[in-house]
């Protein structure tokens, strides 16, 4: 890995990936209790709906004052403060009884763990160059991309042999492994010389800053109409997959699982390539991807139709793509403006997952049983991505504002 010019300091990497890796973990592990909790609560399935919304929501709102927080307290008590949130937060859903209750706890676990990514990023940057932080992102991509899998999967299991709410009891065990792990091995990283006073003044004018440039909204953007793609998908995979395909839902679960191996392989990739063909060069090559294999998606619904083998394998390059191209937005965007790291991250992750949620409810919402609905949003997320690129292409190594 390549260090950067300063401290010298050295962060976990793979603490960094596993605190990274907990955000989407809970988020989706209660997925396969969603039916059990609305019996349990005498509630609608589509209410119940709510305790992935407010998830989403607690990060979204979280997030770019998590970010403001690591600049101005450090990166280290942030993150303690926030898994220590996490914990007793899913504890308490665990324990509570009327389900706004648990809608608002779930709120608060997201709000906690949302530091997990955030300070992550900013650690990275502050301890390597551009470069570097390019590779070490892929290293955390790779293990948030694991999550999404291996969440679900745990969650029936838990839920099969203790009971749905023993899927936050998890939480919080896996919260606290985290907290441990980071007060005995993660050091403070924020470079002290580069940090400002920090006050309200100082988050207003670096937010104006941030959202005036060019570039830091090109990778910023970027991060979000990648994933776009993917949650187009994520919304009406299941029923594409039955409806057009005749695949069930342990097929389905499967093939999903499959497009998680290929991310995690693109990421793989990334982390591997990049210090050799640099950070630009690799970001153009998973532009080219993203592109080519989600208008393939809907050359082939146009022209024959949809398979179950050629689909699943433009998928798998359009999730690869997503691995080559995640990590390189997320270095890029915070390296734009290093003195600020921490409040670049949340403000770039918050800006993303709004992008990549509105093609979420995109999908849903305009989904109707034809597949070329599907694709042509996949297609218009891909299009979309590789045009970000002209908003950072001739940067070079640029860091500073």
């Amino acid at each position: 890995m390549s260090s950067s010019a300063g401290s010298g300091i050295r962060a976990p990497v793979l603490l960094l990936g596993l605190a990274s890796a907990l955000s989407p973990f809970g988020m989706v592990v209660v997925v396969p209790t969603l039916a059990e909790f609305g019996r349990l609560y005498q509630i609608d399935y589509v209410d119940v709906q709510f305790l992935i919304s407010a998830y989403l929501f607690g990060l979204g709102v979280a997030q770019p004052f998590a970010g403001w927080l690591c600049d101005r307290l450090g990166r280290r008590p942030v993150m303690l403060g926030g898994f220590a949130v996490f914990v007793l937060a899913s504890l308490a859903c665990a324990l509570v009884r009327e389900f706004d209750t648990l809608i608002l706890m779930r709120l608060l676990q997201a709000a906690g763990v949302s530091v997990g990514t955030i300070a992550s990023r900013a650690i990275v940057r502050d301890t390597h160059d551009e470069a570097g932080t390019a590779q070490t992102m892929a290293v955390i991509a790779a293990a948030m991309g694991i999550a999404p899998v291996l969440g679900p999967v745990a969650g029936g299991l838990i839920s099969d042999a203790f009971g749905p709410q023993a899927v936050f009891i998890a939480s919080a065990t896996l919260g606290v492994l985290v907290w441990l792990r980071i007060l005995a091995r993660l050091p403070e990283t924020r470079p002290a010389g580069l940090v400002g006073a920090g006050g309200w003044s100082h988050f207003l004018r670096d937010y104006r800053a941030l959202l005036g440039s060019r570039v830091f909204m090109g990778y910023t953007l970027m991060f979000g109409t990648v994933q776009g793609g993917f949650f187009v998908f994520l919304a009406v995979g299941a029923a594409v997959f039955e409806n057009d395909l005749g695949v069930d839902q342990r097929g389905f679960g499967l093939i999903w699982g499959l497009l998680a191996i290929a991310y995690v392989i693109g990421a793989a990739i990334a982390s591997r390539l990049t210090p050799r063909v640099g950070h630009h060069r690799m970001l153009q090559y998973g532009l080219i991807l993203t592109a080519s294999s989600s208008l393939g998606i809907l050359a082939l619904e146009l022209a024959a139709g949809i398979s179950l083998a050629s689909l699943t394998v433009l998928l798998a390059l359009l999730t690869s793509a997503s691995g080559l191209v995640i990590p390189g937005s997320m270095a890029g965007a915070v390296s734009y403006r290093p003195d600020i790291a921490g409040t670049s991250s949340g403000l770039s992750s918050a800006l993303g997952l709004v992008l990549s949620g509105a093609f979420t409810i995109l999908s849903g919402s305009l989904y109707d049983g034809r597949f070329l609905v599907v694709a042509s949003l996949i297609a218009l997320a891909g299009v979309l991505t590789a045009l970000t690129g002209l908003m950072v292409r001739r940067q070079g190594d640029r860091t500073t504002a």
